[in-house]
């Protein structure tokens, strides 16, 4: 190039932030606004052209007198060959700060998403819509399915990732997908067999993606292990169930026992006595039932020492003997607590506790009748000197009602009741499950 000078249409004035004719522009004072990084490398993109080496693209930035700066790109297109001027140069400039900015927006918003699909907890990915290939899948898959996600994106076909899914399951995931081409937001849950064998429920949340005209060309989808839910969902069905049944039952018991209580009672004050004592029975053993963990059971030495402390009983005046945490069916509890509370409040009325001078002794075991069914039996018997008998027509009450017919009835046990000079004695013989 033989001088500095830069002959500018007005549209290149604008792009330097100069009014036309407002100076006369030149390569010196081009290169000074050009930013100090990239002034080198125009400088040789210049160079080129003049040894007529072809066309050449420069991007650089340039400050405006304004102080902002843009993003500009010269295109040198030749070397003019006019003998009267052999060392210009033609090119053109062009303002790419939008694009830059675009795609610099677009990068930005890719890095964003995939940082997003990393970090989620769920699975994310996409298909096209046409051929059900995968496009994108998130980290989670691995975590999820226990399979490789570079693995899958290597095979992306619909057919590699269902082999994933429990068979019977599979049909509601092609019936998903196929809604979902035709513009419907579709939320659907299947079975799928980890890597490590176990069967783990998904819920999966797929939807269109849509292009300008409305298109469906993608299919996106958020994947949600449900399993923990789902298990929860289960158990508090069951629990619902054995609450209601529970309920009906205790209905039951209540009514039975206010009527039977009336039955015996001879005035207002002993039905209040009685009835407040069988009730609060009851709720004990409902209070030992919400107490549990999932999978316990109320033993029979807890249920005993409940009765033996709601009553004050003289420990001293009590011989127990027999294993701890024998577990008792929660249906058994309510009728076997009741029968105790009744054997409990005979001998403290009326038989070996209503004395110091009373024992009571309780033993209990483990064995297996004689058909081969497992039980509890226990044995109660009372040692008194001077037994009280019970009031006319109350000879052992609602209590030997309880023993003599409704635990055989109700738990199918096998019982015996006997009021001797010294005591009662009674032994019950309650079934236990096998295990």
């Amino acid at each position: 190039m033989a001088s500095d000078a830069i002959t500018w249409f007005d549209s290149d004035f604008d792009l330097a932030g100069y009014r036309p004719g407002g100076l006369a522009p030149d390569m010196r004072r081009l290169l000074s606004r050009v930013h100090e990084h990239d002034r080198e490398r125009l400088r040789a993109v210049l160079a080129r052209a003049g040894q007529r080496r072809g066309e050449s693209t420069c991007q650089f930035r340039y400050w405006l007198p304004d102080g902002r700066q843009q993003q500009l790109q010269l295109k040198t297109l030749f070397r003019l060959g006019d003998a009267e001027d052999p060392g210009r140069i033609a090119g053109t400039l062009h303002d790419v700060t939008g694009h830059l900015d675009i795609e610099k927006a677009l990068h930005e918003s890719l890095a964003r998403f995939a940082q997003f699909g990393d970090a989620a907890s769920d699975v994310l990915w996409i298909r096209n819509a046409q051929t059900l290939r995968l496009e994108y899948l998130s980290q989670a898959f691995d975590r999820l399915y226990g399979c490789d996600r570079g693995t899958m994106l290597a095979n992306p076909t619909l057919d590699n990732w269902i082999r994933l899914i429990v068979r019977e399951d599979r049909h509601h995931v092609r019936d998903a997908l196929q809604r979902v081409r035709r513009g419907e937001r579709v939320v659907v849950e299947y079975r799928i067999r980890h890597a490590d064998g176990r069967i783990r429920w998904m819920r999966n949340t797929k939807f269109p993606l849509l292009d300008c005209e409305g298109r469906v060309v993608r299919i996106g989808g958020i994947g949600h292990d449900a399993t923990e839910e789902k298990e929860a969902a289960d158990r508090a069905g069951v629990l619902l169930a054995e609450l209601q049944h529970r309920t009906r039952n205790l209905m039951a018991v209540v009514r039975a026992v206010a009527e039977r209580t009336l039955d015996e009672c001879r005035t207002l004050a002993e039905f209040r006595d009685s009835y407040r004592g069988r009730i609060t029975a009851i709720a004990r053993v409902h209070t030992l039932l919400s107490s549990l963990d999932g999978g316990h059971r109320v033993s029979f030495d807890r249920l005993l020492r409940e009765e033996l402390q709601a009553h004050g009983a003289d420990r001293a005046q009590v011989q127990l003997d027999g294993p701890a945490g024998v577990g008792l069916e929660s249906a058994t509890l309510q009728t076997l607590a009741l029968a105790l509370h009744e054997l409990m409040t005979n001998a403290t009325k009326y038989g070996a506790l209503s004395a110091g001078s009373g024992r009571l002794a309780v033993r209990w075991r483990r064995q297996h009748r004689d058909d081969g069914v497992p039980v509890l039996q226990v044995e109660w018997s009372e040692q008194c000197g001077d037994v009280r008998r019970p009031p006319a027509g109350r000879s052992g009450g609602y209590g030997r009602e309880l023993i003599e017919r409704a635990l055989p009835y109700q738990l199918k046990a096998r019982t015996s009741y006997a009021l001797t000079t010294h005591g009662v004695e009674c032994v019950i013989e309650v079934p236990l499950r096998a295990s």
